[in-house]
């Protein structure tokens, strides 16, 4: 989440730990400044690299990974990769091995990997499987298509 939305976000709750959607942040065209030519020579070595590292941070899940102590991560189901952003630069793509906070996000029944349900828009991100119209996650059930309940 952009800093001025976080420290607004603490002004309004006066809370200095975040809520069950924290790790969603709304400018998915964000890219920030990359650490070249780590971040990219990363990306070629750890992935197929199949789209570019830009497009790859566009479509990751926004993730929290405490153990990264870094400002943002994000994750890439398809490659199994965390972007990494520290002071302000994307530095690198780990390998995830699963020490990540997945709550609010779904596991699509086709492929088994995770995707955000506020961000999908019917279809799985990653198959394009069709999604159920309801689904349960961090305790909110979303519907979608609003027609008879």
């Amino acid at each position: 989440m952009p800093r001025y939305l976080t420290e607004y976000r603490r002004r309004q709750t006066g809370n200095q730990h975040c809520t069950m959607f924290d790790h969603y942040t709304h400018d998915e065209s964000y890219v920030p400044p990359i650490n070249r030519p780590h971040a990219p020579e990363m990306w070629e070595t750890r992935t197929p690299a199949e789209i570019s590292l830009e497009e790859g941070w566009k479509a990751a899940i926004p993730v929290r990974a405490p153990e990264c102590n870094a400002r943002f991560t994000r994750l890439y189901p398809p490659y199994n990769v965390l972007f990494v952003v520290r002071g302000g630069l994307l530095r690198t793509e780990l390998i995830n091995d699963g020490r990540i906070n997945t709550e609010g996000l779904s596991v699509c029944s086709a492929c088994d990997e995770l995707y955000d349900p506020l961000r999908a828009s019917g279809t799985c991100p990653w198959c394009d499987a069709l999604l159920p119209d309801q689904r349960t996650t961090g305790g909110v059930t979303l519907v979608s298509g609003g027609g008879q309940r």
